[in-house]
């Protein structure tokens, strides 16, 4: 059958590509030798078998679910650069995960029969997480934009679970990175700590030790002791710096602890944005910019077929917020973000 044949019977009978397939397979047996029909028919028997299948696993191999907590603006302007940097990356990367698809969903408006449609499964935030957790058993999971000292994290990792954990925090030693790259004059700095809190002070003696800075904590049993601690530590440092315990750093005592640097000029560093432009001069932070790369470098990682850095990871990513409001009252000079961060490669180590 020439070409001009072919061309002829979907012009003129067809107008669904199937339909059109069905004609030219038709010529093609009628054309054919009793023996050459039936072997030619056998092996689309079997094509029709084995294509399907091939198909569903090809689709299951590249799909990726990104299951947000709510609908947060936070949670859709991750899940949104997740994808659109994934994407680009693995095309210029020329790697498997450039065919993938994306379905976005809440886990309100998500059915758990689907999960099975997925390979890799990405979670935001902690009701994500934990929802994933208990419901989701046979596809791999990466869990972001969670905080490391939540307890109902903890219990999920405690448990056995084989998600693997992007956390928010940034790593304490960024830190006194920073700090180091704001002045020299910085040398003795002040930190509330749970009394129970052996980790955090671990952490940060050893990060100090090798920036050549003096720390000085202030251990107390809850909140009303707060105050106490803080005059305390205010007469011996010459910077604070906040660490991420919601139990010492939430709404109720953020303005008082703020207020009581302030009045003894002493710069306070926070752990976040909203800890900034609620007052602090500077702070080490994960932007939803930064969440979104390291989760994107976590999904290269699996479609290379290598294992992910570790089952929990701290952000390795960061952006640095300056306060120049703060600056000017406490007479510190005017200091680039982009420079900062600059300066503070110089301190960071690849284990921190």
């Amino acid at each position: 059958m020439s070409n001009r044949d072919t061309q002829g019977v979907c012009n003129l009978s067809c107008h669904e590509v199937g339909q059109c397939v069905f004609n030219i397979l038709k010529i093609i047996v009628f054309s054919m030798k009793p023996a050459q029909c039936v072997r030619f028919m056998v092996f689309i028997f079997y094509l029709g078998l084995i294509v399907p299948g091939l198909a569903a696993a090809q689709e299951k191999n590249t799909n990726i679910l990104v299951l947000l907590s709510d609908n947060k603006d936070v949670y859709l302007d991750v899940a949104t650069t997740i994808t659109n940097s994934t994407i680009k990356y693995c095309r210029n990367h020329k790697l498997s995960c450039q065919s993938s698809n994306y379905d976005i969903v809440q886990v309100s408006s998500y059915d758990i029969e689907s999960h099975n449609n997925y390979q890799l499964i990405v979670t935001l935030g902690i009701h994500a997480a934990i929802f994933a957790r208990n419901n989701i058993t046979d596809a791999d999971i990466i869990s972001a934009l969670i905080p490391k000292n939540n307890p109902l994290i903890k219990e999920i990792t405690q448990s056995g679970s084989q998600q693997s954990f992007l956390y928010l925090d940034q790593p304490l030693a960024h830190s006194l990175a920073l700090i180091k790259a704001l002045s020299s004059r910085f040398k003795n700095i002040g930190i509330l700590v749970d009394i129970n809190d052996k980790s955090t002070v671990s952490t940060l003696t050893s990060a100090a030790n090798d920036l050549d800075l003096t720390l000085y904590f202030e251990p107390i049993e809850s909140s009303e002791f707060i105050g106490t601690a803080l005059n305390n530590l205010l007469v011996k440092i010459d910077i604070f710096l906040a660490t991420p315990d919601t139990n010492i750093h939430n709404k109720a005592t953020v303005s008082n602890i703020l207020l009581s640097n302030y009045r003894k000029r002493i710069p306070l560093i926070g752990f976040s944005s909203a800890y900034v432009k609620a007052g602090a001069l500077a702070a080490v932070y994960s932007s939803p910019e930064n969440i979104a790369h390291q989760v994107r470098d976590g999904i290269v990682t699996y479609f290379s077929d290598e294992p992910l850095d570790a089952e929990e990871q701290m952000s390795r990513y960061f952006s640095v917020l300056f306060n120049t409001d703060v600056a000017r009252s406490l007479g510190f000079p005017i200091k680039s973000e982009s420079k900062l961060k600059e300066q503070m490669m110089d301190y960071i180590h690849d284990d921190s």
